[in-house]
């Protein structure tokens, strides 16, 4: 591995060069026109302009990704923790024109993209799944949602598109709706119809396996906070859920992507409720932004484990202690409205200050124009401490270093939730945000 594409953007693609740069290896990196100064783009050996504006005809076209890397002389590609990082038929195109793709492989992902064959192999070892059906082509789902209590999730097979329904008239639109957002995302327009779980959080399970071996669970992150599905933060380490409970989940994490036949960086998704009951959602197969938090929580490199594998080198992490003995909070500061948690009106990005006291990972660059189109995460702010209480003081702290101008951010919602009393407690739900986005 001598040169590198990497096909992502923002504060992962800057880890990414440094990390390739320690093991001498170069960087290539892709960029689109609101974009051309960030400074990812100066970082690299090389970058590629992809020719467009939109993030639909620049980091979501694979055969530009693919030209790319022929034209700047790689011969592998990283896929970054979006866009075609989950693509089975990007990985498939890429490796037709002779290019390599880190990550799992085309036949590992579109086993984790049938939903139904995971929902399959879950039950086989004893993992709880949540009731769903699919809805076949050129129909609304109303049959198939005959007889399921509301709410609804709509969602898509291959994942990444998810709409919540309320009424059952809502229906028909919303299987429209993900069809159509599941096309242009995944390339395929497959949904199915799941039941909603009343009041859970969501968490994530981040497994290393090294294919054919045994699989390492390290620990549970809860992303719960969150707008429309983007988390805004994520906590990491022991407090987050009951001892057994966080025991039980490990093992069936490791026992999934051990029975799918997995190899690399994964994380199995879950949906937990107060009483401890939980559920699969899903398994990811690509790096999360949630990465750096588990990295500083368990001490350990998840970029260099995908680099290794990619290189064919050991892991050697027979033995390895996955216990956290440590509590994280990751915060997100992103580029959107802190009205609705959603729209992102445009602004230059005047002013930055971050603290001093945390692991930052910086994705935009001061004197930038921010939109619609350009990366939302302005940055990645790691705090870790002994216990999650003294972590969340941590936190608190951190957020009253932050200074940013010329752009408006959810930094202010993120102070309202991490200084409310039931977050505090960890009373909260997938809903926590609502109660604070800001009024007019």
């Amino acid at each position: 591995m001598q040169r590198v594409l990497l096909a992502g953007r923002g504060e992962l693609t800057r880890r990414l060069i440094r990390s390739l740069r320690e093991r001498g290896v170069e960087s290539v990196v892709v960029f689109s026109e609101p974009e051309v100064e960030q400074p990812w783009v100066d970082e690299a050996d090389y970058a590629v302009y992809l020719n467009g504006s939109t993030v639909e005809e620049t980091y979501l076209d694979g055969q530009k990704i693919v030209s790319a890397a022929h034209d700047s002389g790689a011969a592998t590609i990283h896929p970054g923790y979006c866009f075609l990082a989950e693509r089975a038929d990007f990985v498939a195109q890429a490796n037709g024109a002779n290019l390599r793709v880190i990550g799992l492989d085309r036949e590992e992902l579109e086993r984790i993209a049938d939903r139904f064959l995971v929902r399959q192999v879950a039950a086989a070892i004893g993992v709880p799944t949540i009731p769903a059906i699919a809805v076949p082509e050129g129909e609304d789902g109303l049959e198939q949602a005959a007889g399921m209590d509301l709410p609804l999730y709509v969602k898509a097979v291959a994942g990444g598109v998810i709409l919540r329904v309320d009424h059952y008239d809502e229906l028909p639109m919303a299987v429209r709706e993900v069809r159509r957002r599941a096309r242009w995302l995944t390339g395929t327009d497959d949904v199915y119809i799941s039941a909603g779980l009343a009041n859970v959080r969501q968490l994530g399970t981040t497994v290393v396996r090294e294919p054919g071996d045994r699989a390492y669970a390290l620990g549970h992150s809860d992303k719960s906070v969150q707008v429309r599905f983007r988390s805004w933060m994520e906590e990491c380490g022991n407090e987050v859920v009951a001892p057994e409970v966080g025991k039980r989940m490990a093992e069936g994490a490791r026992k999934l992507v051990e029975a799918l036949d997995l190899g690399g960086v994964v994380r199995v998704r879950w949906a937990v409720d107060k009483g401890g009951g939980y559920w699969l959602l899903g398994v990811s197969g690509r790096l999360t932004t949630g990465y750096s938090l588990v990295e500083e929580v368990f001490g350990v490199d998840l970029i260099d484990v995908q680099l290794r594998l990619a290189e064919g080198e050991p892991l050697a992490w027979e033995g390895a202690d996955t216990t956290a003995t440590r509590h994280g909070v990751q915060l997100r500061l992103l580029h959107v409205d802190p009205r609705d948690g959603v729209s992102r009106p445009d602004g230059v990005l005047e002013r930055l200050e971050l603290p001093d006291m945390a692991k930052v990972e910086v994705g935009v660059a001061v004197g930038q124009l921010c939109t619609a189109e350009t990366e939302p995460l302005i940055a990645s702010i790691v705090v870790t401490a002994p216990t999650r209480q003294s972590a969340l003081v941590k936190a608190r702290a951190a957020l009253e270093d932050v200074v940013v101008e010329g752009l408006v951010t959810n930094l202010e919602v993120l102070k309202r939730v991490v200084a409310a009393p039931q977050f505090w407690k960890g009373a909260y739900d997938v809903h926590v945000v609502d109660d604070f986005l800001v009024d007019d």
